[in-house]
């Protein structure tokens, strides 16, 4: 198992190589679902839960930033699975899950959440099932 001072260095250097992506809105066109890529997508894809679920799966912290560089490609690329909706108090959010498939039985699976005017953020964690 990589130790936390690994996974500070993995999500140090993601945080450099993704930064080129924030304030770029991300598109799916296919399903008309769109939202700005920002921070708090940085620190959902990097946070501990994001990084145990795809170890959980079989993969390294490693391997779960690797493919995470690559966030906009494996967005355009996925597919929307499930949506719905969740209405809080100062918005309604609707809830998207994604999937793109990397290689063969290797799976991103990205939860998706927007609101109003392009607002919103992504997430990502790996697994070898599509379903």
């Amino acid at each position: 198992m990589t130790d936390k001072k690994q996974i500070e260095i993995f999500r140090s250097n993601f945080r450099q190589r993704i930064g080129k992506y924030v304030r770029t809105i991300f598109e799916l066109k296919e399903s008309g679902l769109c939202f700005k890529f920002n921070r708090l997508s940085i620190n959902k894809i990097g946070c501990i839960k994001s990084i145990m679920n795809s170890v959980k799966n079989g993969f390294t912290p490693e391997q779960h930033f690797e493919a995470a560089e690559n966030i906009l490609d494996l967005f355009v690329n996925s597919k929307v699975i499930e949506q719905h909706y969740e209405k809080k108090p100062a918005r309604t959010e609707t809830h998207y899950l994604c999937i793109s498939k990397i290689t063969e039985n290797v799976y991103a699976w990205m939860n998706v959440i927007t609101w109003e005017n392009n607002e919103g953020y992504i997430n990502l964690y790996l697994s070898r099932e599509a379903e």
